[in-house]
């Protein structure tokens, strides 16, 4: 920690750890600047004058492509702020600078094609990590869409969850696409996502989490199975256009990603090992474990549609969509780069 002196105030200089690839690119623009949109506890988020996200969090919360990881309280900052970038330092007020010339850049690791098991392991996979998490998830907790899925599944007309839910308005539409899906493969997303667009609560709403969950695993199925999974691009890229003033902003930027295959670290690290075809194992519950400590319900949504895409398809179904995928860089199928939706 650094002290300055400008005029009569202190200025506190601090060094970032690490530095997701999306934000790097974002404080690499000229001029870049605007306000603090919102502070929570361990993270704050800043949206630019164009209206680009990134924030700023502590230890403990996942790695994100937007994210800046921090060593210092965020008690300091507070919403409305303004910042500014000017070489490697993100001013933010009067008295704070982030030095950013010594934070590490991260990325989720790649996948080799010839890491990729069969599809219909993936899906045999799913459906046992689904069988191992569903019986321990309380029945008025967080994990509800959890149990919505696995009713789904199972072929029960009821959910097990309680029906005096304050969660069963929001799930309702959830589970509703979840059965679509299940039964009629995804070639309806890009239409019917829009009845799950805003819903619920929260920086990031319940509808936009299972959607983005949904959307992430469609993307990376397309790019690991070319040929045998089809995503209509045009409908997805529509969506996240007509999303844009219908949900938080933040939540807006977090989606677009997940649809293009950019999410938090945990995500990540679980469909790879899923894709990896390898046994359920002591990694993969760590992931989960990280993955559900995002938000009160995010993480949960988050992996319920992950789960939902990969129940929804196999090596024996066609799910009759119009393959336009064309992200796939040399013999890694992620990370890669590509336009922000």
């Amino acid at each position: 920690m650094i002290f300055n002196r400008s005029g009569d105030s202190a200025i506190i200089t601090r060094q970032a750890k690490c530095i997701g690839a999306r934000a790097k690119s974002l404080v690499n623009a000229p001029g870049f600047s605007g306000r603090v949109l919102a502070v929570l506890s361990d993270v704050a988020y800043l949206s630019g004058r164009n209206g680009e996200i990134l924030w700023l969090f502590r230890e403990g919360v996942p790695l994100h492509g937007r994210g800046i990881l921090l060593t210092f309280p965020l008690q300091c900052l507070h919403s409305g702020q303004g910042f500014l970038v000017e070489g490697d330092s993100l001013k933010i007020g009067r008295d704070l600078v982030i030095d950013l010339g010594r934070a590490t850049e991260w990325m989720p690791n790649p996948l080799r094609r010839w890491e990729i098991g069969p599809l219909v392991r993936v899906n045999h996979l799913g459906r046992q990590l689904l069988g191992t998490i569903a019986p321990d998830i309380s029945d008025d907790g967080p994990g509800q869409v959890i149990l919505g899925l696995a009713s789904i599944l199972n072929g029960w007309n009821e959910a097990t969850f309680s029906t005096g839910s304050w969660q069963l308005p929001i799930l309702s539409p959830v589970l509703d696409l979840m059965t679509q899906c299940l039964e009629g493969g995804l070639s309806e997303i890009g239409t019917r996502g829009r009845e799950l667009i805003g819903l619920g609560p929260g920086l990031t709403p319940c509808g936009d989490d299972f959607l983005g969950g949904l959307l992430f695993a469609a993307h990376w199925l397309q790019e690991a199975y070319p040929g045998k999974r089809r995503l209509e691009t045009k409908s997805i890229f529509n969506l996240m256009h007509w999303a844009r003033n219908r949900t938080h902003p933040i939540s807006h930027a977090i989606l677009g990603d997940l649809a293009i295959g950019q999410g938090p670290e945990p995500l990540h690290k679980l469909l790879r090992l899923l894709l990896k075809g390898e046994d359920l194992d002591g990694r993969t519950m760590d992931a989960i474990d990280c993955l559900l400590k995002v938000g009160h319900t995010t993480g949960w949504c988050i992996l319920a549609g992950l789960l939902t895409c990969l129940l929804s398809v196999d090596e024996r179904q066609n799910d009759g969509m119009a393959h336009t995928s064309s992200w796939v860089k040399g013999e890694a199928v992620w990370p890669y780069e590509a336009t922000v939706l």
